[in-house]
């Protein structure tokens, strides 16, 4: 009797270990799949973090406590998908290198090989990614083939190598016709015609994608992209069409600003200006604050800046965008934008209203420089420098007006022939300086005759000053920019270079 109840506790102590970690482990599924549906109905797709270290915090237990349980590879991949999960890939990488070193004979072997290209895909190791998912492929199970096969794509689009892309694209095609990642693979190979400007087969790779999409998410991407290829294509009222009906539907703000950028880009294609700022209105009107309303804001400066000449309105505008708390390349984006135009407004006001401790030369200059290098105005830089170099001759700006507009016509023009012209003019006006010797090894650099005047030319070299000021007129004539003959500018210049 006492040897019978000796058995009975033991065996009841074997079925009460066995029962904790069970429960230890199914608690920690119970937890995995409670933060993946919270991921799937989240704003931002990710799962949460407290969920998470829950995971890792039972699973942990597991290992640690019942080594020889046979839950122990359960647990190690389920923890190494929480750390992969949270962005902890090292930690994930190991997880899932100690199921496929430990237990070979685990079935979870395929899906952490699998896992290991996911975490070396979202490190951006993309070389080591494509590794892993060969090496399911090779193994020939049939569980994670047209995944990894999938994965491969993706790696290659962000990559930016289009042309494995489609190679792998077009077999996946054709070999996984059944395949739920089909839709999201014609997606890929859609958008890599579409940025290869192949619009004609981007169509049509999308047209196949939306026949094939069941997942509301994947259809949604579809339809954007489908939109954005027909608007490309010229068929922008149908394109605009499929966007409306997607921004109707959306319910989170992020999605709704991405659909109505793409509804304003198809706007301003079509050179509907007022539709454009209409829907970038409504958009701030439903979101007045957050990163996405900041950049609604800086794409309305945009539009005042570049399509309506209004630099009042766009300075207003992207200072709005600042206060907002924008993104950090939007932020950078509208301060550079603000900045470059108050500082041509206060320059074009010097030029326009100057006093005697006005330095015209010098604001003509700085706002060359403007121009140039900030606003990225050629045509109009040139015309101020210009301008230096036949109202100021005598000014100790001449030389650096002279060579700036060489260097824009060698390096932002590729016109070796005007370059040298306006080198061998400096190296006439300006012998034993240095800008004589920039101007000589230019020439050199260039092909041109090292100081030697060929027939025909001015005593200037290549341009006469004459010849500066005819050009500079004939630009002045042809730029959105014009400029009075005297040393001051109209105070609508401002709007019209913009």
């Amino acid at each position: 009797m006492r040897y019978k109840g000796f058995l009975i506790v033991g065996i009841m102590c074997l079925i009460g270990n066995s029962c904790a970690y069970y429960n230890t482990f199914y608690n920690a599924k119970t937890d995995y799949n409670s933060a993946m549906e919270s991921k799937k109905n989240s704003p931002n797709q990710k799962a949460p973090p407290n969920l998470l270290n829950k995971v890792i915090e039972k699973c942990g237990k597991v290992i640690k406590y019942y080594p020889k349980s046979r839950w122990v590879d359960d647990a190690i991949m389920l923890m190494g998908k929480a750390y992969l999960e949270k962005g902890e890939y090292d930690k994930a990488l190991r997880k899932f290198e100690e199921l496929c070193i430990y237990y070979p004979k685990s079935p979870f072997v395929e899906e952490a090989r699998y896992l290991i290209g996911v975490t070396y895909l979202q490190r951006e190791d993309y070389n080591l990614a494509i590794g892993s998912f060969n090496e399911v492929l090779r193994m020939k199970k049939g569980k994670f083939e047209d995944a990894s096969s999938f994965r491969i794509i993706e790696t290659y689009y962000k990559k930016n190598d289009f042309n494995n892309l489609l190679l792998v694209g077009k077999d996946f095609d054709s070999s996984y016709s059944k395949s739920p990642y089909l839709p999201r693979a014609l997606l890929l190979i859609g958008n890599t015609y579409m940025e290869q400007g192949n619009l004609e087969d981007a169509t049509k790779t999308l047209r196949k994608a939306r026949s094939t999409a069941r997942k509301i998410e994947d259809k949604n991407d579809i339809d954007e992209k489908y939109a954005v290829a027909l608007i490309k294509k010229g068929n922008i009222d149908e394109g605009l069409t499929i966007l409306k009906n997607l921004s109707e539907r959306s319910t989170f703000q992020e999605r709704t600003a991405v659909l109505t950028f793409e509804i304003v880009n198809a706007y301003l294609q079509d050179n509907n200006v007022e539709n454009a700022l209409k829907e970038l209105e409504n958009y701030v009107s439903l979101y007045p604050t957050g990163s996405y309303s900041a950049e609604a804001f800086y794409r309305k400066g945009l539009i005042y800046e570049e399509k309506m000449g209004d630099a009042e309105s766009a300075i207003s505008t992207y200072d709005k965008a600042l206060k907002l708390n924008p993104k950090e390349d939007i932020y950078a984006l509208a301060a550079k934008r603000s900045s470059v135009l108050k500082e041509i407004k206060k320059y074009k006001e010097e030029l326009t209203n100057p006093d005697s401790s006005t330095d015209l030369p010098k604001t003509h200059f700085l706002l060359a420089e403007v121009y140039l290098f900030d606003k990225e105005n050629i045509d109009t830089a040139l015309i101020e420098y210009r301008h230096i170099l036949y109202n100021f001759p005598e000014d100790t700006l001449v030389p650096k007006a002279a060579v700036a507009i060489a260097w824009v016509y060698e390096n932002e023009r590729q016109d070796s022939i005007e370059a040298i012209n306006m080198y061998k003019f400096i190296m006439k006006q300006f012998p034993g300086t240095e800008y004589f010797l920039v101007a000589a090894e230019a020439i050199e650099r260039l092909g041109g005759e090292r100081g030697k005047r060929s027939e025909g030319e001015g005593e200037n070299g290549g341009v006469s000053n004459d010849e500066i000021r005819n050009q500079n007129d004939e630009e002045m004539k042809n730029s959105e920019t014009p400029m009075n003959e005297g040393n001051t500018e109209e105070k609508n210049d401002v709007k019209q270079k913009q």
